[in-house]
């Protein structure tokens, strides 16, 4: 068999293998630095300092009273957190006579589904034993969408910027490492683990990919390209047939679709029926029943806007009685999934989307023409006072000298805070210097 056509073949072995042994109802984040985690781990590092709690932080920037409205998951308890997006969870602690006042949190549970573990490297042989690269710009989805397109199963990331794939028989020999070894931030994204010193960060390929047959009885489905951006164009189809079930139960962990173009479709993979539609700005419910045992999963985004993207687990809920089953055919699947949405814009059909979407380019296009002609007309009044009062000083404005000083050259000077620039400076650092 010729290899172009072998590799489709291993790779759709792998997304079964993979998705048959992970069981993401196991754990509690889905979010490649753990940023989502609201578990009750209350001790850090690896001699397990107890956490101080968020309400007696208050000589620190992270604290109870600056997340009022709860988004950073702070409060009157002391369970790690990540309220600044850094590599993982952590937590303020008594500080040392060594001047360390947080540690991060080494949670086993707050791992992504597809993440495999940190384990030692030691270089000859390598750890994983396939291809390998490096880049100043390395990314857990840049590693892991290079060994996906060379056809391996796993994907390592070592020291910030190394690359390694590898196969079940090269993980299959590994030897873990705590978790908290693999430290190293990546090189293209400082908010995101790249091994460490001899430590290599593993993840499945699966992650991140698109179109594909999952018929394991649970999974996760995540958005084009996970944990990164999904770009604009994309395209993403799955085929969930969980064995032996009559229903499918969803939960959205992550559904940040911003664009209203880009449309997730859920259908009856059988009939093809609609059973599901949510469109950009909408926000699901975060546990939904469909009544199918196979379910077509379809994502698109337009060409323009890209997103953050999602992250849902599926889990097949076996085989039903009966009652059962016409109680959720009966139940509108359109009236309760959203948390506020009235039924008619549930129910817009693609053809309805199309042409919103085009008369929402012509207005845009009308809008621009508008903005040339009052410019036009600006800079044609600007000219005339200009060439009618010469006296008034215009004709003495002149553009900003090079390397001197001035509010004009201030208009085009990078803004920073108080940390300085966050992308020279290690994260191990980032919340001493606060």
């Amino acid at each position: 068999m010729p290899l172009e056509m072998l590799l489709p073949f291993l790779l759709e072995l792998s997304l079964y293998v993979s998705s048959e042994f992970t069981h993401p109802e196991l754990s509690q984040c889905f979010t490649v630095n753990g940023r989502d985690y609201r578990g009750a781990a209350s001790q850090a590092g690896p001699d397990r300092t107890p956490c101080l709690y968020w309400n007696k932080t208050t000589q620190h920037l992270y604290n109870a009273q600056s997340d009022l409205d709860g988004k950073l998951g702070l409060g009157d308890h002391n369970y790690c957190r990540n309220p600044d997006s850094d590599v993982q969870p952590w937590c303020y602690v008594s500080e040392t006579e060594e001047g360390i006042y947080w540690k991060y949190c080494d949670i086993p549970e707050c791992h992504m589904p597809g993440y495999v573990g940190c384990f030692l490297d030691f270089g000859a042989p390598p750890a994983l034993s396939g291809v390998s690269g490096t880049s100043s710009k390395l990314t857990v989805q840049a590693c892991i969408r290079f060994c996906r397109t060379k056809g391996y199963q796993y994907a390592g990331l070592e020291a910030g910027y190394a690359c390694f794939c590898g196969d079940s028989s090269d993980v299959a020999t590994l030897q873990a490492a705590s978790n908290s070894q693999c430290d190293q931030y990546c090189f293209g994204r400082p908010n995101e683990i790249c091994g460490g010193d001899g430590k290599i960060s593993v993840y499945s390929t699966w992650v991140g990919a698109c179109n594909g047959n999952l018929t394991s009885s649970s999974g996760v489905l995540y958005s084009p390209d996970f944990p990164e951006d999904y770009g604009p164009g994309s395209s993403c189809v799955w085929d969930v047939l969980p064995p032996d079930s009559d229903a499918v139960e969803l939960q959205f962990h992550i559904f940040q679709i911003i664009d209203s173009n880009d449309v997730l479709e859920l259908r009856d993979g059988t009939s093809g029926a609609l059973l599901m539609k949510i469109q950009g700005g909408q926000e699901p419910l975060s546990r939904v029943t469909l009544p199918t045992g196979h379910l077509l999963f379809r994502f698109q985004s337009d060409q323009e806007f890209s997103g953050p993207g999602y992250a849902i687990t599926f889990k097949g809920l076996g085989k039903l009685p009966s009652s059962n089953i016409s109680s959720l055919q009966k139940t509108s699947t359109y009236s309760t999934p959203f948390q506020s949405m009235s039924e008619d814009v549930a129910l817009v059909s693609p053809n309805k989307t199309s042409e919103q979407h085009r008369d929402q380019h012509t207005a845009s296009s009308k809008g621009l023409l508008l903005l040339a002609f009052a410019l036009a007309l600006l800079t044609f009044c600007v000219g005339i006072i200009i060439w009618r009062y010469p006296s008034c000083g215009w004709s003495s404005v002149v553009p900003c000298a090079v390397g001197q000083p001035s509010s004009c050259t201030m208009l085009y000077r990078p803004k920073k805070d108080g940390m300085g620039d966050l992308t020279s400076v290690n994260q191990s650092s980032m919340k001493s210097l606060l």
